[in-house]
Order: structure tokens, then C-alpha cells, then sequence
């Protein structure tokens, strides 16, 4: 049995389990050669197999190392060697700290178009290295897409997983009645038991990039699989709602047809240019990371040691996503916007700034409103009976013990305004103003950074205690105390640096060093925003990587 600690090939010391299944597992290890981390494909040969069923077993990894180790992209995974041990096909590739594609839609629901644009036009470009290397994947869904997470690999996208691919010219594959690959994101024509080719990875990605948008593949999803095969074959699917611009371009990469399908260079260009913009540079897409809304497991988070994640949400700056748990920037579903980037000197923005927005037009709105409303209340307060209820003079500086006499104006001119006819009223007032209450005491630094520094202290050793000191704007983005006790039981260690902070102000900053259970370090600057609870309590409500 396999465990964390083994050696394989006496090079690569096994760190972590990071998944795999029956027929594979995939591992964490570091090259103790090279000093790097790297992720190992462990080939699993069923127990009591006979010889002719393991050399098939050894045949296919070695297959998969020789088509990978084809590629060379910056969007695939790369393959660094295969070994064998004891027996056991090694395939050792490229480690990027990341999520799937499929779990960040698990996560976080349909993502806008712009940004699924760019998703695809750097996953299309991959798969035409991929087709020009003679291979077909086979395999394109959203569980083999990779987006990085950390310091260097935050926005990453990469393919992976060339486990079924066909080489051009392998005949060792062929096997009557077999159809291999996810049936939910099959091309109709693999469904009916046709060979798969570069046609049907452009079907696969548009079905994929569907999922992105709708939130299910065209054809649902079923737990039997030859009720989905069932599905895939006839070809009928709902068209998409939420494309908008991207709807005409997807529904071509969706036709029935594999003949009326553009091609993967065309699919890539496509994508790119509509990702963006009219007056974009299609290579910033191909080359730009992409921010995610970030969740729960979103800790790792942008440093000044790699380029920020870039965003065109609405047109606008790069979003640098490096929250610990920041506010996701919103976007209408469907929006035809640039979601590339704008060129890499644009300064990045805060992933609050649309929120800030959307909160100043709310109170400004609020406010209005309010006006309106006590307006019209003195108004009605203030109208004189005797003239059917036109408004009587008031005093907006004290109450009345009995209304004043109201003021006519001429007929030539306007009617003066409240403030003109106060001023013009000789009625004294008979009462005097209550006292205003007395204003809260300004917040100091001290008790700042002793809050920041309270809370810090508790992780993440008592993640408990710590939500109790959490905010309402951060509970919202974690989705619950399971969800947050969970996230920080990740971590080895939180060292906090020096708080620094203003009187008359709830924002602090300060040094945070993350030190994850795998051993890896993060250092990262946060911009810590707090707010007060109804007994005055400071609580962290904001919590961002600078």
C-alpha cells in the first residue's frame, strides 16, 4: 500500500494523496533531484490481474507519457518523465496548485461570458497544439481544466489529463463497442460509436463552455450512463440562455454535424477576440491569468512575486483577486464584456471596488428617498386646514406649540421655499431643540490593532472562537461557520506581523505569513477592514491581500 513518505524510482519522496480513483491515483511528491515539487500519475493494476491485463494497464500509462510528453503549452500540463517502480507505471508531471473548472462551478455557480470567452480561448489554443501534435483528447470537460490557485499559479489555466487520448496512427485503441470518455460532454457522433477526432474535442469544449454558462451540460446529466449516451446521440439540446454574445459562436462548436463545426484555430480566434473586445489584444487573452470570485478555499492569494490575475468585468481595470474570503466582483450573467485584461501596466483594482459602487449608488438612492419621504411627512404635519391643506409655514429649526400663520405669496412670483417662509415667520418658537445624542468616541489605532491582533491569535488553532469575531460582509462570502472552520483546518500556522493602523479610522494592515499542513509558505500584505456590532464590539468584516 502506498502511503505519504515512500519513495518511488529512489527520487520522488510521495508528500500527499491529491485524488484519483480506482484505476489511478494522483500524488503530491518532490523531486529530490531537481528540488521541485511535481505530481505523480500512480497507475493502478487491479489485484489478481493475469499478465495480459497488466501489460495492458503498463501500455496505456507508457502511451499517455509519450502523447503528453508531445506538448509543450502554456496552457496544458507538461510530463516530465515515467518511471517504473517495482512494477508500478510512474507518469511524473507538472504540480499546479489549483481547482478544477468543475469544482469552481460546483462552488460558485455559471460564470459570465467574457470571462467563460477567455476560459476557452486558452483551452482551444492548447488543444490545437494538441491536434497539431497528432493527438485528440478526447476527454474535454470541466473536470480537466485546471485553474491555479497561489502565489504563482493564481489564474492559470490549464488542460490535463491525456489518460484516453488517441495518438494519430495508434491502432492499439481500437475496440469495438467501447466508447471511452465523459458521456455528458460527448459529440453526438462518439455517442453513435463513431472514431473521435479534432471535430469532436470542438463539440466537447462547446459543451463544456456551456456548462459554464447554464450551469449543466446541453444534454443534462444522468447517473446512467447509457441513458446519457441515449441523450448525446439524439442531438437535441435546450439552446443556451445565459450566452448572450457568446450564443452564436457556441451554438456552431454544438452542431450535430461534426462537418459544420468550425475548427479548434477557429473556435481559438473566435473566443479571443470576443473575450477581448472590439479594440482588444487577442494575445492579452491568450496570455492573461483569469480571477475567479474567490470562496472558501480561496487563502492562497496573489503576492507581489507574480503578475495579478486580470479581469475586464464591464470593461473595466484588472480585479486582483487576493482575498482571504474578498467580495467577489459581480457581473450581469451573459454580459458580452472584455474579460481578458487591459494591458499589464493598468493598475489592479480592489475586488470591492464594483461593490463599493453598487453601495454608493444604493445610498445615494436611499437617501433621496428618505428626503422625499420627510418631506412630504412635514408637509402633511404642517398643512393649514383652513385653506383644504396647503402647506403652513414651519420653523425647521424647532416645533410649534401652534402653527404659524401661513405667508401668500404674490401672484407674479414663485412660491418662497420652506427656508423662505421661516424666515419670514415672526412667530417665535415655544419650545427648544433636544439636545443632539452625544457622538460615539472616535476609533482609535490601539483598539484597532488590538482587535486584528485578537483575532489573528486565534488561528488557526480555534477557528471557532475566531468566527465568533467575523463580520457580516465576510460571513456572507464564507457561507457558514462549518464551511469556515473547515477552510482554516488546512493550515499548519498563522504568523500576523505588525498591525499598523489610524485614529478615526477601521482599516489596518499588516503581514500575515500562511503556513499550509503540505509545508508551503504564503507571505502576503492584508488590508483589514473592521466594523462595529450593535454593542460597539470591533469585528473583521473585510480581509484582503494587498
Amino acid at each position: 500500500m502506498t502511503v505519504p513518505g515512500d519513495r518511488v524510482a529512489d527520487r520522488y519522496l510521495l508528500r500527499s494523496r491529491l485524488g484519483g480513483g480506482a484505476m489511478g491515483a494522483v500524488w503530491l511528491a518532490r523531486d529530490e533531484l531537481l528540488g521541485r515539487d511535481v505530481a505523480m500519475k500512480q497507475v493502478l493494476i487491479p489485484a489478481g490481474s493475469d499478465a495480459e491485463v497488466t501489460a495492458g494497464h503498463r501500455e496505456a500509462a507508457m502511451r499517455e507519457g509519450r502523447i503528453a510528453a508531445r506538448l509543450s503549452h502554456p496552457h496544458a500540463v507538461s510530463v516530465f518523465d515515467m518511471v517504473d517502480d517495482a512494477g508500478t507505471p510512474w507518469l511524473v508531471m507538472e504540480y499546479l496548485p489549483s481547482r478544477s473548472l468543475a469544482a469552481v462551478l460546483q462552488e460558485g455557480g455559471t460564470l459570465p461570458v467574457a470571462q467563460v470567452a477567455q476560459i476557452g480561448a486558452q483551452v482551444a489554443d492548447a488543444l490545437v497544439a494538441v491536434h497539431a501534435a497528432g493527438v485528440v483528447h478526447r476527454d474535454v470537460k470541466p473536470g480537466n481544466i485546471l485553474i491555479g490557485e497561489g502565489s504563482r499559479s493564481q489564474g492559470l489555466v490549464k488542460i490535463t489529463d491525456f489518460g484516453i487520448s488517441r495518438a494519430t496512427g495508434d491502432v492499439s485503441l481500437t475496440q469495438t463497442g467501447v466508447v471511452k470518455g465523459t458521456p455528458a460532454f460527448l459529440a453526438p457522433e462518439v455517442a453513435r460509436g463513431h472514431d473521435p477526432d479534432a471535430a469532436s474535442d470542438v463539440f466537447s469544449l462547446g459543451a463544456t463552455l456551456y456548462a459554464c454558462l447554464e450551469g449543466t451540460p446541453p444534454f443534462g446529466m444522468s447517473e446512467n450512463p447509457l441513458e446519457m449516451l441515449y441523450r448525446v446521440s439524439g442531438g437535441d439540446f435546450q439552446r443556451p440562455r445565459n450566452a448572450g454574445a457568446l450564443t452564436r459562436p457556441l451554438m456552431k462548436m454544438l452542431n450535430a454535424d461534426p462537418a459544420k463545426r468550425p475548427t479548434m484555430p477557429e473556435v481559438r480566434d473566435q473566443l479571443a477576440q470576443l473575450a477581448a473586445g472590439r479594440d482588444g489584444d487577442v494575445t492579452e487573452v491568450l496570455n492573461a491569468r483569469t480571477a475567479l470570485p474567490p470562496t472558501v478555499a480561496d487563502l492562497r492569494a496573489v503576492s507581489g512575486d507574480a503578475p495579478p490575475p486580470t479581469s475586464a468585468l464591464a470593461g473595466g481595470p484588472p480585479t486582483a483577486v487576493g482575498s482571504v474570503f474578498a467580495e467577489p466582483p459581480a457581473a450581469p450573467p451573459g454580459e458580452p464584456s472584455a474579460m481578458a485584461g487591459p494591458p499589464r501596466s493598468a493598475a489592479p483594482r480592489s475586488p470591492a471596488a464594483p461593490a463599493r459602487r453598487r453601495g454608493v449608488l444604493v445610498a445615494a438612492l436611499i437617501l433621496v428617498l428618505l428626503a422625499g419621504l420627510v418631506t412630504a411627512g412635514v408637509l402633511w404635519v404642517n398643512r393649514d386646514p383652513a385653506d383644504g391643506g396647503a402647506p403652513a409655514a414651519q420653523s425647521s429649526s424647532a416645533p410649534r406649540s401652534t402653527p404659524a400663520p401661513s405667508t401668500p405669496a404674490p401672484s407674479s412670483t414663485a412660491a418662497p421655499s420652506t427656508t423662505e417662509q421661516t424666515t419670514s415667520s415672526s412667530a417665535p418658537p415655544t419650545t427648544t431643540e433636544p439636545s443632539p445624542p452625544p457622538a460615539p468616541a472616535p476609533d482609535t489605532a490601539a483598539e484597532v490593532q488590538q482587535a486584528v491582533t485578537n483575532y489573528y491569535a486565534l488561528l488557526p488553532d480555534d477557528p471557532e472562537a475566531a468566527w465568533e469575531q467575523t463580520g457580516p460582509r465576510l460571513r456572507a462570502q464564507v457561507g457558514g461557520r462549518g464551511d469556515y472552520i473547515a477552510f482554516w483546518s488546512r493550515f499548519r500556522s498563522v504568523e500576523l506581523g505588525a498591525v499598523q493602523a489610524q485614529d478615526g479610522s477601521l482599516v489596518a494592515t499588516a503581514p500575515v505569513t500562511f503556513r499550509e499542513e503540505d509545508g508551503s509558505v504564503s507571505a502576503e500584505r492584508h488590508e483589514i477592514t473592521l466594523v462595529r456590532d450593535d454593542d460597539g464590539r470591533l469585528l473583521i468584516d473585510y480581509d484582503l491581500a494587498v
